[in-house]
């Protein structure tokens, strides 16, 4: 490091200097050379420098604007993408609340006709019933009719029981 001091603090590399020293002064020595010789000298081992950025400047800002095209057309393809997949959700949605209202009217419609059969089996067991009580009626009726003509006949038998004798003979 002293050795750049050194140079550095020579007059003949000042600015200043070159300044006073004007259009016929001496030709200035090729400093490249000596600045290369002395940063060779100090190299610094721990630190390697890193290797120089491209120069190519247009092909990187078109990479850039590929990217960033790539970039909005996926954003516009999930845009369209997570619009479909709402569309698709409503109309799910839809057809769910419309399942619903058949499902909720399906009911409706059974719970009317289970009362309604239930009313309609009320209504045959009554009709059972009365039928059962008029069968039983008109057995009680058959019954006594049939005593009362077999009461009519024995009747008839003792009370004509001579002419029958008397025709006999």
């Amino acid at each position: 490091m002293s050795e750049l001091q050194r140079l550095l603090s020579d007059p003949r590399f000042r600015s200043a200097d070159k300044a006073k020293r004007g259009a016929g002064a001496a030709p200035e020595p090729d400093l490249g050379n000596v600045l290369r010789a002395v940063a060779s000298l100090q190299a610094r081992p721990e630190s390697p420098t890193p290797p120089a950025a491209p120069r190519d400047w247009d092909a990187l800002i078109h990479r850039v604007q590929t990217a960033a095209r790539q970039a909005r057309v996926i954003e516009a393809q999930t845009r369209e993408r997570e619009a479909r997949i709402e569309q698709v959700l409503d109309q799910v949605r839809e057809e769910i609340h419309a399942s619903n209202e058949r499902a909720r009217m399906a009911e409706m419609q059974a719970r009317e006709v289970q009362l309604r059969a239930e009313a309609q089996l009320a209504a045959a067991e009554e009709r059972a019933k009365a039928a059962e009580a008029r069968a039983r009626t008109a057995e009680d009726r058959a019954r006594q009719t049939e005593e009362w003509l077999d009461r009519v006949q024995q009747a008839i038998l003792s009370e004509f029981s001579d002419l029958t004798e008397q025709a006999a003979a």
